[in-house]
C-alpha cells in the first residue's frame, strides 16, 4: 500500500496499527455507549468514546 500524498507505504501501517490500538482501547470495558470515529481528507482525525449509564 503506498500513501498517494508521500509516496511512504511504511508510515500508512504504522498508522492504521496506532489507529486501530486507540479504537481498541475505547471499547475497552464499555458496556453501553458508542465510539465514533471521524476522518478528514482520508485520514482518521479522532477517536471519540461515549459511555452511557443504564438507570433502570
Amino acid at each position: 500500500m503506498v500513501d498517494r500524498n508521500t509516496g511512504n507505504n511504511g508510515n500508512i501501517r504504522q498508522d492504521m496499527n496506532e489507529v486501530l490500538n486507540k479504537v481498541a482501547k475505547a471499547l475497552e470495558g464499555l458496556e453501553y455507549g458508542e465510539v465514533v470515529i471521524k476522518v478528514q481528507g482520508g485520514k482518521v482525525v479522532f477517536v471519540d468514546r461515549y459511555e452511557r449509564e443504564r438507570v433502570g
